[in-house]
């Protein structure tokens, strides 16, 4: 079917793009909306009878099929034999014969989170109510970093009690370093997050916390102020977190889709329980709809098409998502790893090479700030980038004048792309303004235009729609992960560099390395150490 898609494309390509959207109704017709969430994706270089192809596609790949297993509760994670069942945290739409074992202990690990979030959130230290607390030190690495950091920068709340969040990510010791002399241990809880509560950086880090706590409080008190988010309860416990502060993350949770789970203890805090909540009902209406609606009117089954149609038909090889909103700044950074690593894959579920590419490289930074860094590549580079925005339509702040100059923007760079300029054009208008060697400057100032992009608006960013935002792109990549028929939810590419850590670390201390290639260069670091 690819094959049938690349040919269409070839006639498809000799109508530009701003041509297809002078066509009435268009906007219409490539549109789509859940809740408060809408998908623009008229820029996207098709017509109807590629979108029919797409659904095509589609079926012969078998994605009904493929989505029935995956809310089945069935084992789509092939290579560790495992269900993808993170929906089941913000919903019901997983069966209840289907459900593992530990499905309500991993449900009342998120009440149980909840809960402490609510006291967290009035300034409370869970387990000593007297008690202040006006800084939380988040530690972890990827998927028990990143969701939940972005949740905090979107809806986290300020306030005389709400504390105060801090992350420590990677083993770098200059952040820890830098920020725990400005904090005041009695005032301080530590959250570790680590699936396996093996994780090097994160154990690190925990343990130069818990010594700084230690110079300070006794040892009750600090026993109070270290909370673990794992599915390793008893490694958590040896560490010397208290049962009672231990929350369980199971292990059909994959790390890039844990923001939904107690790795969020730390958002929920700033956040409150109640927009929690109400982030998983939102979460939730995206799951029910992804599950229930046609592929046709399937937000995430058109995005995932779109997806495909970029990289396999058109053979773009990156993906741009520039969130028009301060508050989703982060928002690139969790769907590098939400899509890079699910479907960075270069094999097929049955273990032969994959035919099509996969994960297209995915980058990006917030609105304007990106017109002035990665724009002029997009607009005139060699490569064409499709390109995702997203925007809101109404700001939580008064000045109408910034939000229509910011929304203004969005809008004229999705239409610049899209539509460029013509050398009549240019010509023309470097003629109305008096340039003199317009000749000479007329290819550096014309646009070709029919470079793609989608557009998604919430109405406001509340706790519901970013729900619905976060398990769209969720879905989107398990939609293109069926139709490469790829495993979107092993990760073993992150294995092999953390599997020679250890081995170059002996290098480093002066003993021999299982590293080919490395002994002139840990000569040389260990000279200068």
């Amino acid at each position: 079917m690819f094959d049938v898609l690349r040919k269409y494309n070839k006639t498809l390509m000799s109508e530009p793009l701003v041509d297809l959207l002078a066509q009435p109704g268009r906007f219409e017709r490539f549109s789509a909306s859940l809740g408060g969430v809408l998908l623009d994706y008229s820029r996207v270089h098709i017509d109807d009878t590629a979108f029919g192809q797409l659904l095509e596609l589609a079926s012969e790949a078998g994605l009904e099929e493929a989505r029935g297993q995956l809310f089945g509760g069935e084992a789509v994670n092939l290579t560790e034999h495992r269900p993808a069942l993170h929906m089941l945290l913000r919903g019901d739409c997983i069966p209840l014969e289907q459900r593992p074992a530990d499905a309500q202990q991993a449900l009342d690990a998120v009440d149980f989170m909840l809960e402490f979030a609510d006291r967290l959130h009035r300034g409370r230290l869970p387990s000593q109510p007297e008690a202040r607390i006006t800084d939380i030190v988040h530690i972890g690495i990827g998927g028990s970093l990143l969701g939940t950091r972005l949740l905090h920068e979107a809806l986290g709340q300020a306030g005389s009690e709400v504390p105060n969040v801090h992350f420590l990510g990677s083993v770098d010791a200059h952040g820890r370093e830098a920020l725990l002399p400005r904090l005041n241990a009695a005032n301080t809880i530590m959250v570790a997050a680590s699936k396996s509560f093996t994780t090097g950086d994160t154990l690190l880090h925990a343990r130069r916390v818990r010594q700084w706590m230690e110079k300070t409080l006794d040892a009750e008190a600090v026993r109070k102020r270290q909370f673990a988010v794992t599915g390793a309860l008893e490694k958590a416990m040896d560490f010397g977190v208290p049962e009672q502060q231990v929350l369980y993350l199971p292990d059909w949770v994959g790390g890039r889709y844990s923001l939904w789970s107690p790795v969020s203890l730390s958002a929920a805090a700033t956040m409150g329980a109640t927009a929690f909540r109400e982030l998983l009902a939102g979460a939730a209406d995206m799951d029910r709809h992804f599950r229930d609606a046609q592929p046709a009117d399937n937000l995430p089954v058109i995005m995932g098409l779109n997806g495909a149609w970029h990289r396999n038909v058109c053979g773009f090889c990156s993906w741009g998502v520039f969130p028009y909103d301060q508050r989703l700044k982060l928002l690139p950074s969790h769907l590098q790893q939400v899509i890079m690593e699910s479907n960075g894959k270069s094999v097929t579920v049955t273990g032969e090479p994959c035919p099509e590419a996969t994960s297209p490289v995915v980058f990006g930074e917030s609105g304007t700030e990106a017109q002035h860094s990665v724009f002029q590549a997009l607009h005139q580079g060699t490569d064409i980038v499709p390109v995702n925005f997203v925007g809101v339509v109404r700001p939580a702040h008064n000045d109408s004048e910034a939000h229509q100059e910011l929304l203004a923007n969005m809008l004229a760079q999705a239409t610049a792309l899209a539509c460029g300029r013509t050398s009549e054009a240019t010509l023309a208008q470097m003629s109305e303004a008096g340039v003199s060697d317009a000749g000479m400057l007329l290819p550096h100032r014309t646009f070709t235009g029919n470079r793609p992009s989608e557009i998604l608006m919430l109405d406001e960013l509340t706790p519901a729609n970013l729900g619905r935002l976060l398990a769209l792109y969720e879905h989107k990549v398990f939609v293109e992960s069926v139709l490469w028929s790829i495993n979107a939810f092993d990760q073993w590419g992150v294995e092999l560099g953390k599997q020679l850590a250890p081995g170059v670390q002996r290098g480093l201390a002066g003993g021999d390395a299982d590293a080919p290639g490395l002994a002139g260069l840990l000569g040389y670091i260990r000279d200068r150490s």
